[in-house]
């Protein structure tokens, strides 16, 4: 009797055992990302803007996930970069803070809001762009967006849901 419940004991305390090797083996899995960073559009707070205009400048806040396999996002180099498909310029350009590399990988990933002012009308009467429009109209504006890293690598494009510039 003694011996089969040291065994169920024995049973109990190997899976506890391998459950624990298992858990902890997970826990040290790195992340493994392609050196070519890649985005996801997460959101934007808002999707209606008055058009841009002397002393005022609407705008939304928009937020995307990324990732990086070797980790060289950021430094002092413009990084993000927001393209008006209207013109298909790039309208607006950021730096990406430098992020500290931790642990034994150097694949960074996670989130980061940046705004997205907004831009002027452009009209197709030849009427000057940024001026109100008579009568009032809404202009559809998308932007494209793209990250690149401190070797120079282009992530791939995401689109913003369309917002509207109110010409006014």
């Amino acid at each position: 009797m003694r011996y089969t419940r040291n065994k169920k004991f024995m049973h109990k305390y190997i899976l506890f055992i391998a459950a624990c090797i298992c858990l902890f083996n997970s826990c040290l899995q790195e992340p493994t990302f392609d050196i070519v960073p890649r985005i996801e559009f997460r959101s934007i707070t808002k999707n209606t803007m008055a058009q841009a205009s002397p002393g005022f400048q609407d705008s939304t806040l928009t937020t995307i996930y990324f990732e990086d396999g070797d980790g060289d996002l950021g430094g002092d180099s413009l990084s993000i970069f927001i393209i008006d498909t209207r013109t298909n310029q790039v309208d607006i350009q950021f730096r990406f803070v430098e992020i500290p590399i931790e642990g034994v990988s150097s694949a960074i990933s996670g989130t980061i809001a940046f705004p997205i002012f907004a831009s002027c009308c452009i009209y197709d009467t030849g009427q000057i762009p940024c001026t109100p429009s008579n009568p009032l109209i809404e202009q559809e504006v998308i932007y494209d967006i793209f990250i690149k890293d401190r070797a120079g690598n282009e992530s791939n494009r995401i689109q913003v849901p369309a917002i509207s510039l109110v010409c006014d």
